[in-house]
């Protein structure tokens, strides 16, 4: 049964007509995915910037793309959660929505997000380092093949490398312009209502403080709603708190009209 607190996050739900998702690594930790931080953030010894940065990749873009191959096969392991699912069918019914995710895994595309800014870039997809190409993979890198030295290359000849926003790198700038378009369409008013909701969720905010993400949703008029079982760096900008796994949450609360 939904808590009190809950219940209310339900009635906000069933009112937004514009929502914005800010998804993290907890949603996808959900499914299972390890995320590679914190204690359980070392992979054959190294630190996780030691192979997720343009320096790495350059030394050793053989060891790079071993661990961006073990994390390709490790999605055909994991299933999106009632989490994605629910994110997925809330962008059905709403008159706008947008799903800001920092993960660079498929979970919320296999649930059936279409409008959505992976402003981390995908996992599953490569960049060619000397024409920019992007593709789609659909199947992840071999590992036998990467072993043997064999990387993978564009049409072009140049080297491929995962498609993915790295340490030190700068974010796509037309993924920004899409989150301050989508805050630029809400109507301002001299109240927030819950008919323009921010659900931030599974994400510490510790990755330069969220991105301004609450801030410029709490400027639109719009209430913050956190969903981590563990407080954040955003914890202080939310108008409600929920401190549960977002799956759970959402198969307790959420019944698409």
């Amino acid at each position: 049964m939904p808590t009190d607190l809950e219940a209310r996050f339900a009635g906000w739900l069933r009112e937004a007509r514009r929502v914005m998702a800010f998804c993290g690594a907890g949603i996808s930790a959900e499914s299972g995915l390890p995320t590679f931080r914190g204690g359980g953030g070392l992979w054959e010894g190294h630190q996780v910037e030691d192979v997720a940065t343009p320096a790495a990749f350059r030394r050793d873009p053989q060891m790079v793309w071993r661990f961006y191959a073990m994390r390709q096969e490790a999605l055909g392991q994991v299933e999106p959660n009632p989490a994605h699912f629910a994110l997925a069918r809330l962008e059905q019914g709403c008159d706008d929505f947008l799903l800001v995710t920092q993960n660079v895994d498929n979970l919320h595309e296999r649930a059936g997000s279409r409008k959505m800014v992976k402003i981390h870039g995908s996992l599953m997809e490569t960049r060619c380092v000397r024409c920019e190409q992007v593709e789609t993979l659909a199947a992840p890198v071999s590992r036998a093949d990467i072993d043997q030295g064999d990387l993978p290359h564009c049409q072009c000849g140049g080297l491929l490398r995962p498609n993915v926003v790295w340490f030190g790198e700068y974010l796509n700038p037309e993924h920004l312009d899409r989150i301050y378009a989508f805050f630029d369409r809400i109507p301002r008013a001299s109240t927030r209502d819950s008919s323009n909701l921010l659900l931030v969720i599974g994400t510490s905010g510790a990755v330069s403080g969220g991105y301004g993400i609450t801030s410029l949703a709490r400027e639109a008029g719009a209430r913050v709603v956190e969903i981590n079982p563990e407080p954040s760096y955003l914890s202080h900008e939310a108008d409600m708190v929920l401190p549960v796994p977002a799956g759970e949450l959402f198969s307790r609360v959420y019944e698409p009209g």
